[in-house]
């Protein structure tokens, strides 16, 4: 063992028990955060795959409104030009 070692094991059978109890505490406290963590970030990625789906059928769709839009003034045009 080395010399790190044997200190922290010294430092905490020193301790008193109240302080061991809230350190244990304090260790849930962060497991709990991780946790909390960790679902946050697996929420983000699916968010993001999902709002890049939705950005690829916004640019689809647009593409075939701006061909249907084109064909209309095709044919408005036609239209226009039989009246004359």
């Amino acid at each position: 063992m080395s010399i790190d070692t044997l200190l922290l094991q010294e430092f905490v059978q020193n301790l008193p028990p109240e302080m061991i109890g809230r350190i244990g505490t304090l260790v849930t406290i962060f497991q709990a955060l991780g946790i909390v963590f960790i679902i946050y970030f697996i929420f983000l990625i699916v968010k993001i795959v999902l709002d890049i789906r939705s950005k690829i059928f916004i640019k689809k769709t647009y593409g075939i409104v701006q061909s249907i839009e084109e064909k209309l003034d095709k044919l408005a045009i036609n239209k226009s030009k039989k009246r004359k």
